[in-house]
């Protein structure tokens, strides 16, 4: 504990001396990386976020951006974050609209639409997935105009999945049948299109489970049990079930994601195996939290007597809290 607390004296000490920008903003994204995944230090390092933000330097402004919504309660944040959407740094203004985005809250609406008339695209571009996230399909016009730059492709299908709006249907399958596309873009395209009633779509997201040496594979296993699809369902328990396959870890989340307490037997008997790796117990454990309800949630607790290290412990303390 003696030894972050020097850390971050070091740090500010540098934020404050150094007459490189490059050293402040590397000295700032360390102030980031001691809060990321240590509740336990986000008051000492909050008083960091306004000496941050106060900067001419913009680089710097949108690192204090990224801590504000890391250790400040979510109402505080989401006050910040709304203040920063008149930043004169486009950087700063596009940082702060995707941690707005990330809150999903729906008291944020009126900001993130306002967004949506912002000059740069990047922050129109997160504003658009936050209003997705909400479920309003303000921004549909932005994120269909995603499609077509590589740079915002990948996150523009997620957040048009996350949606549902029908109205996307026909220009994803446009990019679904672009020859030479990342796969990784085609396979989440096939869940936009399947989760959209698209046969086509879930076709493909099934005919990837069962190529094991793709590298999108395990992706398309937990978009089998997150879009539901037809015969996805089977498929996933013979994953799990075969002690060789690597993607076991994959199928439990997918599985997870049907959120059908009959499914809780299947993912506790793989805890009770011998030899597991943390990576696949953390899996289970994550598995049995999507499936919600109390029996489910107390298997993943007694997983923490089959991990090895103690960070996998922590994580998974982490995320029981995270699913109360």
């Amino acid at each position: 504990m003696a030894d972050w607390r020097a850390t971050l004296e070091q740090l500010l000490l540098l934020l404050e001396r150094s007459k490189s920008p490059r050293g402040r903003t590397e000295a700032a994204l360390e102030l980031v990386a001691l809060a990321e995944g240590h509740p336990e230090r986000y008051a000492e390092l909050e008083p960091a976020v306004p000496r941050l933000l106060a900067s001419k330097q913009e680089e710097l402004r949108r690192v204090g951006v990224r801590l504000a919504a890391l250790v400040l309660e979510e109402k505080d944040a989401e006050s910040l974050l709304t203040s920063r959407l008149a930043d004169p740094g486009a950087l700063v203004r596009m940082e702060a609209t995707g941690q707005l985005a990330d809150l999903a809250l729906p008291s944020s609406r009126g900001a993130l639409a306002a967004a949506l008339e912002d000059a740069a695209y990047e922050v129109r571009f997160e504003a658009a997935r936050g209003m997705a996230a909400l479920k309003h399909p303000a921004g549909l016009d932005v994120l269909l105009e995603a499609l077509d730059q590589g740079d915002f492709r990948f996150r523009a299908l997620g957040a048009l999945g996350e949606l549902g709006d029908a109205r996307a249907l026909e220009p994803v399958r446009r990019v679904f049948r672009r020859w030479l596309l990342n796969m990784f873009e085609r396979t989440s395209a096939a869940a936009v299109m399947a989760r959209l009633g698209d046969p086509e779509g879930a076709r493909y997201l099934v005919q990837r489970t069962r190529v094991r040496k793709a590298p999108d594979r395990q992706m398309a296993i937990e978009l089998c049990g997150e879009v539901q699809v037809e015969g996805g369902r089977e498929k996933l328990l013979e994953i799990l079930r075969d002690r060789k396959d690597p993607a076991r870890g994959a199928a439990a989340r997918g599985l997870g994601r049907y959120r059908d307490p009959s499914l809780e037997a299947e993912l506790s008997r793989v805890l009770d195996e011998g030899s597991l790796g943390d990576d696949l117990v953390l899996d289970v454990a994550e598995g049995l939290l999507f499936l919600g309800g109390e029996p489910a949630r107390q298997r993943a607790a007694e997983a923490a007597e089959k991990l090895a290290s103690d960070a996998a412990r922590e994580e998974l303390r982490m995320m029981l809290e995270e699913n109360p």
